[in-house]
Formats: structure tokens, C-alpha cells, sequence
């Protein structure tokens, strides 16, 4: 049996929902601490592009030899933490 976990900082619906509450200063806001906490795009990912290919990979054979590991999907935020 083979156990992984995803962490992913990942653009969903109740993001945007939120994004669209803000006002423009919070949004800048936002917009600034993504830039500064996610070196690759400065933005949450896209779920097709992002995060699809790494479930994709983790349900297929490739990763039979693969266990017990969170395996962040996050543009390097975590590493910058």
C-alpha cells in the first residue's frame, strides 16, 4: 500500500470568492505576500495545469515506489516559509 499526502496552494472557486470580496488595497495586499511567499509565478496555481499532472502521476504506476511523503504543490512557498 502506498500513502502520500498533497499540500497544494492551489486557485479554487472559494478563493476567488474571497479575492472578489476584498477591496482594492487588500487586494494589492494579497497580490504582494503571494509575490513575496511563491517564487514560482508569485500566484496560487491553476488545478489543471498544477496539480492535475501531479495526482495524475501519484494514481499511476510511476510512482509505485513512492510512500509516506507530502509532496507540496506550491510554487516554493513552502521552502520560503
Amino acid at each position: 500500500m502506498r500513502v502520500n499526502a498533497v499540500l497544494p496552494a492551489i486557485s479554487t472557486p472559494m478563493y476567488e470568492e474571497a479575492r472578489s470580496r476584498m477591496t482594492e488595497e487588500k487586494l494589492a495586499a494579497n497580490d504582494a505576500e503571494n509575490q513575496r511567499e511563491i517564487p514560482l509565478g508569485g500566484k496560487n496555481g491553476d488545478p489543471d495545469e498544477g496539480l492535475g499532472p501531479v495526482m495524475v502521476f501519484l494514481a499511476s504506476d510511476a510512482s509505485k515506489f513512492i510512500t509516506g511523503q507530502l509532496l507540496p504543490v506550491d510554487g516554493g512557498q513552502a521552502s520560503v516559509r
